[in-house]
């Protein structure tokens, strides 16, 4: 462990509060004695990689160690032949890939941007993206963690083969714990062979009605896209998407395919002809090199990065449209709407607000949410509305089941304290 002078303390300030003191760990050995320091003196500790996500959750309870874990990056281990490879928290989604390239591979999630996303916040943040509308969440590529335990112990768990799976896999508790658990050190992969081929397919509408029938047939049909991206006007204006694309419809629906060409051109013609039968209307398909810029906007938009206010909603994916529906009704014309549309995920932005907070209005939507079976989370609030906001939602048995986790895991709360469970007790008073 090292302090680090030259870090600001202010530039890993954490909802408003800033630490007293910046560690900057660079292996494993650091990072264990950090945690022992920290755990002997009862230090609330706050993990942070390039902190792109560290707006979401609860403003922290205490905040004494920032744990600055960037230069705890690199490879450890990669076998091509076994499509597996074991990598550092602190290396970026964007280094990872460029190594994996070179043999024509790919992990295949795609979280906003990679160039600063870190390995351990994705996993922490279990952030996939559009893609895993085909390939799947965070939790389904990830085969084994290490993982440092706030007394400093460092244990893994899972292991780096594909098959490796018996009885409670505790891998996977980790995903989403966003640092409340314990700090992730190493994470194991499966990787994917790139596709071939990648294709873009924009289809637009001007009611949410048409888009919600040609989703539920798609659901029905052999086309198998990698991501169905469902944006709204205010979206498509800030990303620049209607003056790309020439169109004025006030909604969106973007296909994205990846796969060898024959199967491309086949899910291309039927996904067209299926929205002509639906009242949508099909643009040129967007092939290779020309779609990487507009599926970077669209992947970069789901983090409202210059929004006030950002709502995750997860219903199931037959309620997506009725949910977009209600939050442009309940937020106005204004909110920004982006949707993985057959995942059931739906990112509701607001960039201007009253400086009155929307606890109603945020109240209503979750309610709404809950009702279908599902939830909502503030993933961005200014700090002195989430006082009153339901930042985590509904909280669920699995809920419960998490704050009993923590207090078993670290029964000192000294790891993002108050972050996710605002009645957290601190241990030493």
């Amino acid at each position: 462990m090292s302090e680090a002078p030259t870090l600001n303390p202010e530039m890993f300030a954490v909802d408003g509060k800033v630490p007293r003191e910046v560690w900057k760990v660079e292996t494993e050995g650091q990072l264990s004695e950090a945690f022992r320091t920290a755990y002997s003196n009862s230090l609330a500790v706050i993990p942070l990689g390039s902190g792109t996500k560290r707006h979401i959750g609860l403003p922290p309870a205490r905040y004494d160690v920032a744990l600055s874990l960037r230069s705890l990056h690199g490879i450890v281990e990669y076998s091509p032949d076994d499509l597996v490879v074991i990598v550092r928290a602190g290396t970026t989604l964007a280094e990872l890939q460029k190594v994996l390239s070179e043999r024509n591979q790919f992990l295949p999630i795609d979280p906003p941007f990679p160039e600063q996303a870190t390995i351990g916040g994705i996993v922490a943040s279990a952030m996939a993206g559009p893609i895993r509308c085909l390939y799947g969440a965070v939790r389904e590529h990830l085969l084994g963690v290490k993982v440092a335990q706030p007394d400093g112990t460092i244990t893994r768990f899972g292991g780096k083969v594909v098959k490796n799976v018996a009885g409670y896999d505790v891998t996977k508790l980790y995903v989403g714990s966003f640092g409340t658990l314990g700090v992730i050190v190493e994470a194991a992969f499966k990787v994917r062979p790139l596709p071939e081929k990648q294709a873009t397919l924009p289809l637009w509408g001007d009611k949410l009605k048409a888009v919600e029938t040609f989703l539920s047939r798609l659901v029905l049909t052999d086309i198998s896209p990698a991501f169905a991206e469902l944006l709204n006007a205010a979206v498509m204006e800030q990303i620049g998407l209607a003056g790309l694309l020439a169109q004025e419809e006030p909604y969106c629906l973007l296909l994205g395919f990846d796969g060898f060409k024959e199967e491309l051109d086949w899910w291309l013609a039927e996904s067209q002809r299926l929205a002509t039968e639906t009242g949508l209307k099909a643009g040129p398909a967007i092939w290779d090199e020309a779609k990487m810029e507009l599926r970077a906007k669209v992947r970069d938009a789901h983090a409202g990065e210059n929004d006030v206010l950002v709502l995750k909603a997860l219903v199931p994916s037959s309620e997506i449209c009725a949910f977009a529906q209600l939050a442009q009704e309940v937020l106005g014309e204004q909110a920004g709407i982006i949707a993985h549309s057959l995942n059931g995920i739906v990112r509701t932005m607001v960039s201007q607000m009253s400086d009155k907070e929307p606890t109603d209005l945020v109240q209503t939507l979750l309610n709404w949410a809950v009702q279908k079976g599902g939830n909502l989370v503030v993933e961005k609030a200014p700090v002195e509305w989430k006082a009153k906001l339901p930042v985590w939602g509904h909280q669920t048995e699995a809920w419960q089941l998490m704050r009993r986790l923590k207090k078993t895991l670290d029964p000192l709360n000294i790891l993002s304290p108050g972050r996710m469970f605002a009645s957290e007790v601190n241990a030493n008073g």
